[in-house]
């Protein structure tokens, strides 16, 4: 308290200087315990943060081959169609100009990672991004062969008239909806997704679907292959001749094959004669 020696004005402004020293100190505490309730450091770390990451990896087994619409002429596409790398990126861009698309059945891996305390992953769907199409036959390549995996598998056949994932060896019923995906900050966890398509050739990208904890708002993440383009899967023809050149991946590059060995490579159920 101020001496009370003090006498007149001077007394005066020392109390009132005290007053709002005492009143500024007072409410800077209820602020600060406020705005600490409301917002913690975690949140202002998070607040330019997407709540959940979501990586995309190649998928490993199973995969029959790739085709493609066209052949490359320029001697710079026809040189990296050629080198067969299917994880580098030159390879990629021009399959992709090719019209590129796994025959039968795609497999990827993907990695869900959660940058809030609790975010669930309610749903995982395919979206088609362009009509339906033939199916690709203008070269078929051999896919280099991968190990297997053990993550779970999920799996969606695009020829269904509503198409959703299920578990592999459960089909008919639906695994989203029943099933969810908890994650807690930092926590990952993997799916493994296949696939399949016969008919046609399509084109498309994964919706995600998850909730925040706290928000109880859905909301929607588009994802795309590795490379970042959309995913491509077509069906295969019913005979080997639909494809005008069959490619073998030797390891050190593609080959053009025929006869009987381009006979096995397309069908190696089948057993397969001299002739295509």
């Amino acid at each position: 308290m101020p001496d009370s020696d003090d006498k007149g004005p001077g007394r005066l402004t020392k109390v009132l200087l005290w007053l709002g020293a005492l009143l500024t100190a007072i409410v800077t505490a209820w602020l600060t315990d406020a705005f600490g309730l409301l917002l913690r450091p975690a949140d202002l770390l998070d607040s330019g943060r997407p709540p959940i990451l979501v990586t995309v990896l190649h998928g490993a087994g199973g995969e029959q081959g790739l085709a493609v619409a066209a052949l490359p002429t320029a001697p710079p596409d026809r040189a990296a169609f050629l080198s067969g790398r299917f994880g580098d990126r030159a390879f990629g861009d021009v399959v992709a100009k090719l019209g590129g698309a796994r025959v039968g059945r795609t497999i990827a891996r993907v990695i869900f990672e959660s940058q809030r305390d609790l975010v669930r992953v309610t749903d995982v769907r395919v979206k088609e991004t362009a009509p339906e199409q033939p199916v690709v036959t203008a070269a078929f390549v051999e896919h280099p062969r991968q190990g297997g995996t053990d993550n779970p598998q999920l799996t969606v056949s695009l020829d269904a008239p509503n198409p959703y994932f299920t578990r592999v060896g459960a089909p008919g019923r639906p695994f989203f909806g029943p099933h969810s995906l908890p994650l807690k900050r930092g926590e990952q966890t993997e799916l493994g997704l296949r696939i399949d398509a016969r008919a046609h050739s399509h084109t498309f990208v994964l919706e995600v679907e998850y909730v925040e904890a706290g928000s109880g708002k859905q909301r929607t993440l588009t994802v795309k292959d590795p490379d970042g383009r959309p995913f491509r899967v077509t069906g295969a023809p019913a005979a080997a001749t639909g494809y005008g050149t069959v490619y073998r991946n030797t390891g050190a590059g593609l080959r053009a094959v025929t006869g009987r060995a381009a006979c096995e490579l397309l069908n190696p159920e089948r057993a397969c004669t001299s002739a295509r």
